[in-house]
C-alpha cells in the first residue's frame, strides 16, 4: 500500500500488506472492520475463501446478541486482488434513496455507493428492513451497486469482497440504521417439535423454507417441465427425487405463479394448476388417481358418472379453467411393480395415462419420481409400446460439497443455531461425501444431533462436536437409532 507521504523513489516508506495485517491483529477490540477502497485491495486477505455467510431472512434478538458477542474480524475490500478499483465512474448512477443522479466526482463509485448504504439502503434482510446492516448485507448491497454500474458504464471488471481475519468467530460487524428504533423478534424455540432437519423422511411442499442444497436442480428441472410433456426424474435411492419435486419444484411454480398473478392483476392465481395431493400408484393405481383428480379438479368435484375417463375429467376441468395448465406429480412410480401386482390394473393405468397425455399435451405435463433400479422393469411393460423411450429422463445427480453444506448450514441457520467448533461442517461433509446414500445419512445425523442439543438445552444454540461423537458420528448415530428400534 502507498501512502500519502509515501516516496515513489523510496520503496520503504511503502506499507506491506502484511505490516498492515499485523499491525490491525494487534488491536484488542472485537469487532473490527477494514474498508479498503484501493487497487487490487483484494490481496489483503488471509485465507482464499469469502467471509459469507447465509444472509438470513430475519435478524431475531438472539443472532443479534451472538453477532454482538462473538469476535467479528472482517475486511470489506472494493476490488479483488488482481482488479483496479475506479476513482471516477462517468454517466448516471443511484444516488440518494434510488434516484439516478449525476457521479459527484470527489467520491469513487464504492464510496459513494458505501454512503449510501450506510444511510439505510443496505437494510435488505427482511425485506423492509429492520434497521441493522451486518457486514454481510453491506457486501451484497456493494457488490451490485458497484459491480454492474462498472461493466456497464465504464466495460471495468470491479468486484468488492467480504473477507475474514485470524480472529474472526460467529460475530458479525454490524451498523444501526440512523434513526430507526431497533425491535428484533425473538428466535423459534428450539424444541424436539421444531426439528429443521427431516433425517429419513422425505421433504414435503410445506418443508420448502428449509429444502436447501439444489438451487441449480430445481431450476433445471422448471425448465423442463415447461418445455416437456412428460418427464422422469430418475435416481437412486436415497438422492432426494421425491424432495426436489415436492419441497423444491412444486413451491418454485407456485410461489412464480402467484407472483405473476399479482403483477398481472388478475384473479387467477395461477397459469399452474397443481394438486395439492401428490398421487403414489398403490395397488390398484387408476382408481387412485381418478379419486384424486375429482376431488382436486375445480368444477369436476361434482362429477358421479362411473368409469369416466382421465380425459374427461380433464375435459371438464380445462372447460371451466381456460388458460391454465395441469401438472400431474406421482411419486414412487416403482410401486406400479412392487405394490399393483396385477397386470390387467398396470395396463389400464399406463393406457390411461398415455391417452390422457395424447389428448391434452398442450396443458397437461406428467412428472413421475422412480428409482432408477426399477426402470428396466418399468420400461419393459407391455403397455407403453415405445412410449417410455420418448419421455425425458431427468438425472438426480449426487450433491457436491457446496450443496452439501448449504445442506447442513442453511436450516441451522433458519433457526438460529450455531455449529461448534465450525469445523464441525466439514467434519461432517467428509464423513458422507463418498458414501453411497449420503444424504438420508447427512440428514438423520443432523437430526439427531439436533434431538440432543433439544433434549438438554444449555442456551448456546450450538449443536458441537462432543454431542456428535456422542451420538457415534455419522455411522454410529445409525447404529444406535436401528437397535433402539430393534429392542422395542
Amino acid at each position: 500500500m502507498i501512502p500519502q507521504d509515501a516516496k515513489r523513489e523510496d520503496s520503504s516508506t511503502f506499507w506491506a500488506m502484511t505490516k498492515l495485517h499485523n499491525a490491525l491483529e494487534a488491536l484488542p477490540c472485537r469487532h473490527m472492520l477494514a474498508i479498503l477502497d484501493c487497487c487490487f485491495a483484494g490481496a489483503f486477505r488471509w485465507s482464499s475463501k469469502r467471509d459469507f455467510q447465509p444472509l438470513p431472512q430475519v435478524i431475531y434478538k438472539e443472532r443479534y446478541d451472538r453477532f454482538i458477542r462473538d469476535a467479528a474480524w472482517q475486511v470489506l475490500t472494493s476490488a479483488s486482488y488482481d482488479q483496479k478499483a475506479l476513482d471516477i465512474l462517468s454517466g448516471n448512477i443511484r444516488g440518494e434513496h434510488g434516484v439516478a443522479q449525476q457521479q459527484e466526482q470527489q467520491h469513487s463509485p464504492f464510496a459513494l455507493a458505501l454512503f449510501e448504504a450506510l444511510h439505510g439502503a443496505a437494510d435488505t434482510a427482511p425485506k423492509d428492513g429492520d434497521g441493522v446492516i451486518t457486514a454481510t448485507e453491506l457486501y451484497l448491497y456493494l457488490r451490485d451497486e458497484v459491480e454492474v454500474p462498472a461493466e456497464k458504464l465504464a466495460d471495468h471488471r470491479q468486484t468488492p469482497g467480504l473477507w475474514p481475519l485470524n480472529k474472526h468467530e460467529h460475530g458479525e460487524f454490524i451498523f444501526l440504521v440512523p434513526g430507526y428504533e431497533l425491535d428484533l423478534p425473538p428466535a423459534p424455540d428450539l424444541t424436539e417439535q421444531n426439528n429443521p432437519y427431516k433425517g429419513l423422511s422425505p421433504y414435503e411442499k410445506g418443508d420448502s423454507e428449509l429444502f436447501f442444497g439444489r438451487t441449480t436442480l430445481i431450476e433445471e428441472l422448471k425448465k423442463q417441465v415447461e418445455e416437456q410433456p412428460f418427464i422422469v426424474v430418475l435416481g437412486a435411492s436415497g438422492t432426494g427425487k421425491s424432495s426436489l419435486v415436492k419441497a423444491g419444484l412444486l413451491p418454485t411454480l407456485e410461489k412464480e405463479a402467484k407472483k405473476g398473478a399479482g403483477e398481472s392483476g388478475e384473479d387467477q392465481a395461477s397459469s399452474w394448476f397443481i394438486p395439492q395431493e401428490i398421487m403414489r400408484p398403490g395397488a390398484d393405481p387408476l382408481p387412485t388417481l381418478h379419486s384424486l383428480l375429482i376431488r382436486e379438479l375445480p368444477g369436476v368435484s361434482a362429477v358421479r358418472e362411473k368409469n369416466i375417463s382421465l380425459t374427461k375429467l380433464i375435459d371438464q376441468w380445462a372447460g371451466k379453467n381456460p388458460g391454465q395448465k395441469l401438472l400431474l406429480v406421482i411419486d414412487q412410480f416403482e410401486e406400479l411393480i412392487t405394490l399393483c401386482r396385477h397386470e390387467e390394473k398396470r395396463g389400464a393405468f399406463i393406457r390411461e395415462l398415455k391417452q390422457t397425455q395424447e389428448d391434452h399435451s398442450e396443458i397437461l405435463r406428467i412428472v413421475l419420481t422412480l428409482r432408477s433400479d426399477f426402470e428396466s422393469q418399468i420400461s419393459q411393460l407391455d403397455f407403453w409400446q415405445g412410449d417410455w423411450e420418448r419421455a425425458h429422463r431427468f438425472i438426480v445427480r449426487p450433491m457436491t460439497q457446496d450443496e452439501l453444506r448449504e445442506v447442513i448450514e442453511e436450516p441451522a441457520s433458519a433457526k438460529v443455531l450455531y455449529f461448534e467448533p465450525r469445523t464441525l461442517i466439514d467434519t461432517l461433509i467428509n464423513e458422507v461425501l463418498q458414501t453411497p446414500g449420503a444424504l438420508p445419512l447427512l440428514s438423520f445425523t443432523l437430526y439427531e444431533l439436533y434431538r440432543s442439543y433439544a433434549k438438554n438445552p444449555d442456551g448456546t444454540r450450538a449443536l458441537t462436536e462432543a454431542n456428535y461423537k456422542k451420538n457415534g458420528e455419522v455411522i454410529g448415530s445409525l447404529r444406535r437409532r436401528i437397535n433402539k428400534e430393534y429392542e422395542k
